[in-house]
């Protein structure tokens, strides 16, 4: 019986349960950012968070679609520093952009705003009750991250100029998660994504890393989605369910790149989905991202569009189904414990037992 234990020990450790997916408080926030944020220019359709200083050097807009998109209520910049205003142009916080009656948003912050010019609804400094726990939240963010890199993951198909991406028959997927490892040195313009298999409440996770460095350079052209009859038909591209300036269409499945450990994060494209970089500087270029951004701190001027990540909650990890193999050596442990069953020996109510 100690074998059969055992053996079905064994068997059942392969589907350990995952935690949720879940940004926790950056899930109100299109940046969340654990320390500090300098741009120049561009905007941000969402609430924008940053931990240490906000610097804007020119003109900069945040807060752009909060109503239009119904984000809820609340402050639509936190900044657990100083913000500090330089530069021609006016740093604008809104709760709606939108003409002909724009809406300005609120900002809190831990320390004081200096320079100008600027319009803003209210602005509350020194303020000792921040609505965001900066250093709570990161800590989680980062677990997130490396649970996220630690996942099952399936194969990528390298063809040199695009990647494929297609799911193992063999693995249950029953939380729709399906990972894949990417690093540096596999970049490709394309990348095809297979939906065969996926349910309707797909999530994708691209863990991506560089393995000889905690640099990553990250550019991306597109992501296509196809299935096994075309694998690489450019048809259906994910980009063409965003557009600029326009409320957004829900996707058919959603993105999350997940950079785990990695220290300086270099955005160097449009991306259509979530940024994971709790650790990362990120230094992103004048192009758009269609989802919520995290990372340690950000420079650049990439416009930040509101595609909110839906939470994942907890689920099954990708597991190989039982083979056959497995089932033969079960059988064989079945067939041990009742040979050791059948030497058992009961002598009396008032004797103890014995074994063969």
């Amino acid at each position: 019986m100690r074998h059969l234990t055992l053996l079905a020990g064994l068997l059942i450790s392969g589907q350990t349960l995952a935690g949720p997916i879940d940004f926790g408080q950056a899930s109100q926030y299109n940046a969340f950012i654990k320390e500090d944020y300098s741009v120049t220019s561009s905007d941000v359709e969402g609430r924008v968070a940053v931990g240490g200083n906000l610097t804007v050097n020119g003109g900069y807009d945040i807060g752009t679609q909060i109503i239009d998109y119904d984000m809820g209520d609340g402050p639509s910049l936190v900044v657990g520093g100083d913000i500090n205003k330089t530069g021609t142009g006016s740093l604008n916080v809104y709760q709606s952009a939108t003409l002909p009656n724009p809406v300005l948003g609120d900002v809190i912050l831990g320390g004081t705003f200096s320079g100008g010019p600027s319009s803003i609804g209210s602005v509350t400094e020194n303020s000792s009750n921040l609505p965001v726990d900066f250093s709570g939240a990161f800590a989680e963010l980062e677990a997130l991250s490396h649970q996220l890199a630690q996942e099952t993951a399936m194969a990528v198909i390298d063809h040199g100029w695009a990647l494929e991406f297609a799911l193992d028959p063999n693995l249950v997927f029953e939380d729709e998660v399906y990972v894949f490892n990417i690093t540096q040195d596999m970049f490709a313009t394309d990348w095809y994504v297979n939906t065969d298999g996926m349910g309707e409440d797909a999530t994708v996770v691209f863990n991506i890393a560089n393995d000889n460095s905690s640099t990553v350079d990250f550019s991306q052209a597109n992501v296509f989605l196809t299935d096994s009859a075309n694998p690489f038909d450019s048809s259906d591209p994910l980009s063409g369910y965003f557009n600029k300036g326009a409320t957004n269409n829900e996707p058919p499945l959603q993105l999350l790149y997940n950079f785990d450990d990695v220290e300086q994060l270099n955005l160097n494209s449009d991306l259509y989905g979530s940024v994971l970089a709790p650790t990362a500087d990120i230094k992103a270029n004048e192009s758009t991202i269609y989802g919520q951004v995290i990372g340690n701190s950000w420079q650049g001027n990439m416009q930040i569009n509101y595609n909110p990540f839906q939470p994942v909650p907890p689920g099954t990890t990708p597991v190989p189904e039982p083979t056959g193999l497995l089932l033969f050596v079960l059988g064989l442990a079945l067939i041990f414990a009742r040979k050791k069953l059948s030497g058992f020996k009961f002598k009396s109510a008032s004797q103890s037992f014995s074994f063969a």
